[in-house]
């Protein structure tokens, strides 16, 4: 039998370990160190050369301040991670009275434009409301939505609150329609000055589809304007504004989180991420362009990472299949509960 006495002490002694396996386990979660930071980043740099184009990459730990780059500077398109500072401008300039989320927008066949999104399908008259289209624009990469809020805060607006963060390498220039048709007139002449509606009526042919040389010199062109581009480690920095707060208000930075928690294209960088994980983020594509930047919940750690590239000539599924495995790597180097 036992002796109460000898129970206490096994109990007490129990505590003790647990405590100390608990503070062992904190001490590790607050960091890695430089030596482990140095593994992970010469594990991502072994992915980045064996990416077939040019691929920038930045993570940041929120929690310790940590962070490691890969052509963190370089400036790539954007393509629809752009949207990302457009959201920031909008909940600013609801927040500083000039209109209101609830306001409500009647969309026009003026509002017409080109690529992604739903709105474009549905019947004219529709009126909702600013956060409806910020919602869109987000989860759904809904050109229509975008371009209706850019003209309303302005893009010229959106880059000053870039600079006043302090992030030289974001601008914004262009909306969804403008940067489609700069795109599409690089390969066909005929949609230089038209409107979304005169480009969706002219004739379709075999003959008047680009040669993969044209096009692929079309798109080694556009990556190359410096208008819409951003750098990594930029968007990571702004993406860590969001979530601690700083960007506007807090609930307006809640708010920007819970619709970047929605979104619907899953097929980058969480790709391969547990169930269990969290990302808020924001995919973007154009031609040879493939991106996607957010934020990974590692058992509720915040983490930053963005992923841009301009690939040549590969296929998107194997891009984004490429992303995913980068994206586990990343989770996989700060994911504690396994080990």
């Amino acid at each position: 039998m036992i002796k109460p006495r000898n129970i206490i002490l096994a109990i007490v002694v129990l505590l003790f370990a647990g405590r100390g396996m608990a503070q062992a386990q904190q001490g590790q979660n607050q960091a890695k160190g430089p030596q482990q930071l140095e593994k992970l980043r010469a594990r991502l740099q072994e992915m980045v050369d064996l990416f077939p184009g040019t691929m920038g990459v930045a993570v940041r730990d929120i929690k310790t301040g940590e962070e490691l780059s890969i052509n963190g500077d370089r400036l790539f398109p954007m393509a629809s991670v752009f949207k990302i500072p457009i959201l920031v401008e909008v909940f600013r300039q609801a927040e500083a009275g000039k209109f209101s989320l609830d306001e409500r927008l009647e969309i026009t066949e003026n509002d017409r434009t080109l690529g992604s999104g739903v709105l474009p399908l549905l019947s004219s008259g529709l009126k909702p409301t600013i956060r409806d289209l910020a919602l869109l624009m987000i989860i759904l990469s809904d050109n229509e939505a975008t371009d209706i809020l850019l003209k309303k805060v302005g893009a010229e607006n959106v880059t000053a609150t870039m600079r006043s963060f302090g992030l030289g390498n974001i601008r914004v220039d262009r909306t969804t329609f403008e940067l489609i048709r700069d795109f599409i007139a690089l390969s066909d002449e005929r949609v230089k000055g038209k409107s979304a509606k005169e480009i969706m009526l002219l004739p379709q042919s075999g003959t008047n589809q680009p040669s993969p040389e044209k096009m692929a010199a079309a798109e080694k062109e556009f990556a190359a304007i410096l208008k819409d581009v951003a750098s990594p480690c930029d968007m990571a920095k702004l993406i860590e504004k969001i979530v601690r707060g700083e960007v506007a208000g807090k609930d307006s930075c809640n708010q920007m989180m819970t619709i970047l928690r929605r979104q619907q294209f899953n097929q980058r960088l969480p790709r391969y991420l547990p169930e269990s994980a969290g990302m808020a983020h924001k995919t973007g594509t154009i031609g040879s362009v493939t991106n996607d930047a957010g934020v990974i919940f590692v058992q509720g750690r915040p983490v930053v990472l963005v992923v841009f590239t301009v690939d040549k000539r590969t296929s998107r599924g194997e891009v984004e299949e490429q992303m995913g495995r980068l994206a586990r790597t990343v989770y996989d180097f700060f994911d504690f509960s396994g080990r």
